[in-house]
């Protein structure tokens, strides 16, 4: 298993759900892998209450597909809009503006969606 974009799904309402890192122990932080594997080598990390939309679920549903902001924001608002936030015709593979990547899904609170 390699590398996996995040693929948003074609449906009638959002492709992700909105959510933040969950809590983490002081002065840590989780990793971000480029596909639904930890054997893989991380592409960055994020640390608690940092938002992000949860776009997709590995088969053994242990991982999430995330977009992120690199920025957190305030109030754990988005620093910017990924685009993730509309429903799309088709699936497509996330590729910009924003970050995509990999987490465990016990990482992760759903806020909304």
């Amino acid at each position: 298993m390699g590398n996996d974009p995040v693929t948003l799904t074609a449906s009638e309402t959002d492709p992700c759900s909105y959510g933040v890192i969950a809590q983490l122990p002081p002065e840590s932080a989780i990793d971000v892998y480029p596909g639904p594997s930890t054997d893989l080598e991380p592409i960055g990390q994020l640390a608690e209450a940092h938002p992000v939309w949860i776009c997709e679920t590995s088969n053994d549903s242990e991982m999430v597909g995330i977009v992120y902001s690199a920025f957190a924001g305030n109030d754990s608002e988005p620093a910017e809009d990924c685009g993730v936030s509309s429903p799309v015709a088709e699936d497509i593979d996330y590729l910009e503006p924003c970050e995509s990547g990999w987490i465990m899904a016990e990482d992760v609170e759903l806020l909304a969606g």
